[in-house]
């Protein structure tokens, strides 16, 4: 049976893409897939065998992850697989090292990483240009190499001409997600506002708490924040502007999401305006959509004509606006409903993994033979 080993240093190995959406689908294909990720269990999970890998250093100490890819080299060649899955940038030169070996490599390209440079605060302004432009440069010379590039949309495609990259973009498992009731209240009268992700900074969390504090109390809006904390300090300002108008939640696995935005009536898209993101596909966008939720979201035209119709455009770091947008959902239960049904249906027509799988199976069928087969290599 054809094995692929798929590595990162630096998603969570349940990230929804790295493994419920690519290991899953490659496992259930039929290949022998191993995935290898910090502080993964040691455990075979939905036909994946995950394998651990030290957590990444904190953010204060980011040069010490240059110093664990020699240990995830090691890790990597002791699977012997016919085909290595990359996910993070800097698993290039593993890459090139498992090529240079007669190994298939393939590159998942999640971030436009140039434009991601150009928006990093902590670099001297004076730096970020030239080192966003040499990181170009390294990055295509060094996956020029590999057997095959896999964008998640677009944008990063265009970085890469003459590698061919084949698009396969971050949206959702359709079959997995229920179906909110966004037109009614919950049971105890309250209109319910989620967002799900990372909580940081560029996520706007905090003007989404502040929004909350502004609105009317008779119009029982609660806001509720599910993923992990950048920091600290970060969750105390959060919480002390929100005050009793979020629920925290913490970190919710990926198979719980489903069940939590099904409880909602209003999804939030609140990813700031950066370089980066102005025309990727969040995977957040569609994740509301399937749920069947209206949503409050970034000015963004490129966003916008995704959602086709089923979001309020506000200016995501001004809570007055943001609050603005709550307002008029809150008070309208028919257009919440509304707006749902659009995104919802637009989901069901566009945007299911179902079509991405059957691309990434492609891919590697073509790289090292049909899953449960002989390898052609």
């Amino acid at each position: 049976m054809p094995s692929i080993c798929v590595l990162t240093t630096v998603h969570d190995p349940f990230d929804s893409r790295v493994f419920h959406k690519e290991a899953r689908s490659l496992a259930r294909a039929g290949y022998s897939v191993t995935l290898i990720g910090q502080d993964a269990p040691d455990a075979v999970i939905d036909g994946v065998q995950m394998r651990p890998f030290p957590a990444r250093p904190p953010a204060r100490q980011a040069w010490r992850r240059w110093l664990r890819l020699p240990q995830m080299w090691i890790r990597a060649r002791r699977e012997h697989a016919d085909a290595y899955l990359l996910h993070d940038p800097e698993l290039t030169p593993i890459g090139l090292l498992l090529k240079l070996e007669g190994r298939r490599v393939v590159y998942d390209v999640h971030e436009h990483v140039p434009y991601q440079i150009l928006d990093k605060t902590w670099i001297d302004a004076r730096l970020r240009k030239p080192v966003a432009w040499l990181y170009d440069h390294y990055e295509r010379a060094i996956v020029s190499r590999f057997d095959a590039i896999i964008a998640a949309f677009e944008q990063i495609a265009d970085r890469f001409p003459r590698a061919n990259p084949i698009i396969i973009r971050n949206v959702p498992e359709l079959d997995c997600w229920q179906h909110a009731d966004a037109g009614r209240c919950s049971p105890d009268g309250k209109v319910i506002a989620i967002y799900a992700g990372a909580v940081q900074p560029d996520r706007c969390a905090l003007e989404l708490a502040q929004a909350a504090a502004l609105l009317d109390p008779a119009l029982n809006v609660e806001v509720w924040i599910a993923g992990r904390f950048v920091s600290p300090d970060y969750e105390a300002q959060v919480r002390a502007a929100g005050a009793d108008r979020i629920r925290l939640l913490g970190h919710v696995p990926h198979d719980r999401i489903p069940a939590l935005l099904a409880q909602a009536h209003i999804g939030l898209m609140s990813l700031r305006p950066q370089l980066n993101s102005a025309v990727n596909w969040p995977i957040k966008l569609f994740e509301y959509m399937a749920a069947g939720l209206p949503m409050i979201m970034t000015q963004n035209a490129f966003w916008a004509g995704l959602a086709g119709d089923s979001a309020i455009q506000v200016d995501i770091e001004d809570p007055h606006d943001v609050a603005r947008g709550l307002e008029t959902l809150a008070r309208d239960p028919a257009l919440r409903a509304a707006l749902g049904h659009r995104g919802y249906a637009l989901a069901h027509d566009r945007y299911d993994w179902a079509d991405q799988e059957r691309t990434l199976v492609a891919l590697f069928t073509r790289l090292i033979g049909p899953p449960g087969g002989q390898e052609t290599h």
